[in-house]
């Protein structure tokens, strides 16, 4: 979890930081966040103007509610984050899916360019993203807008998402996904028995930075699962593309930045077999893991209707 405190200018005072809680998350995560909100706020605690914060999805941003999302120690757990800060702190507060949040923080650095239409893609754990189109930041109804994670690359459902729906991006070329695409297929007699990928696995040693290591040592077995990885990743990165026509892919998240190798010789290059549209520059993103703390700050100042939470709904 992490804090800033903003000047009126959008500077960065001050971060503080935090571990999530674990457990009890529905009392423990609320609790945590005032707790860090106070310590960045120190003596300015009574200054505050705005708050925005940006969390993991899916949510409710009118209530300041995650709901029930797959991606936390205890799932389909609804937890409401805003409840603790709000009965303290008696300002606007904004709320944004963490991945929207950092689209906006990143567009707000490349507008200075003339950027109008920018996507952020984070491909680590999970794959999010967010995008605006012509300035305007895109939400949805409930906030939940562009889970691009979620969009469908295999119609077969071969995969499990760990949301529960089949075929969805995130379930095939996630981090956390990798290895379990990896376990499916060896007991599918899809990789051969032999190779170092199949040891790993058998072994229950395979998570996505091994499997990474074992392509780049040319394992037979983990090239084979690489020969797949590439085209869904191609393909959700083309299906993006499609959708919103950016003129700026902004890339992030720890599979794609500790590998940009395998993007760039592999993926990037078989993104065209899917697009029908132009392939925008693909970039990193300029405020890096603070992007949707910065997203957040953005939001807060101007006033982003979507995202205001409404006390009592």
């Amino acid at each position: 979890m992490r804090a800033g405190l903003f000047n009126e200018r959008l500077e960065l005072v001050k971060l503080s930081t935090a571990a999530t809680p674990q457990t009890n998350v529905s009392a423990a995560v609320p609790m945590a966040l005032l707790k860090l909100a106070r310590e960045v706020s120190g003596d300015m605690w009574g200054m505050i103007e705005r708050c925005g914060v940006a969390s993991i999805g899916p949510l409710d941003s009118g209530r300041g509610v995650i709901l029930k999302a797959p991606n936390i120690a205890e799932k389909g757990v609804e937890i409401p984050l805003l409840s603790m800060l709000m009965e303290e702190l008696e300002v606007e507060f904004y709320h944004l899916n963490d991945c929207n949040a950092a689209a906006y923080g990143e567009w707000m650095v490349a507008r200075e360019n003339g950027v109008r239409n920018l996507v952020y893609i984070t491909i680590s754990s999970g794959i999010g993203g967010g995008a605006v189109d012509n300035g305007h930041l895109i939400l949805g109804r409930r906030g939940n807008g562009v889970e691009i994670g979620h969009i469908i690359i295999d119609p077969s459902g071969y995969m499990q998402c760990g949301c529960g729906g089949y075929g969805h991006w995130e379930g095939y070329a996630s981090g956390a996904n990798i290895p379990r695409l990896a376990e499916k297929l060896l007991r599918d007699g899809q990789i051969p028995d032999g190779t170092l990928l199949a040891e790993s696995i058998r072994k229950g040693a395979l998570d996505a930075k091994r499997a990474f290591a074992l392509y780049y040592a040319g394992d037979r077995g983990a090239l084979g699962l690489f020969e797949r990885l590439r085209d869904y990743l191609a393909a959700g990165l083309a299906g993006v593309i499609n959708v919103f026509e950016p003129e700026t892919l902004v890339l992030g998240g720890a599979i794609f930045l500790n590998n940009r190798d395998f993007f760039e010789r592999e993926v990037f290059p078989a993104i065209d077999r899917y697009l029908l549209l132009e392939r925008p520059p693909i970039i990193e993103p300029v405020r890096g893991d603070l992007a949707p703390l910065y997203g957040a700050a953005y939001a807060a100042r101007d006033r982003i209707e979507g995202a205001l939470v409404e006390p009592g709904r």
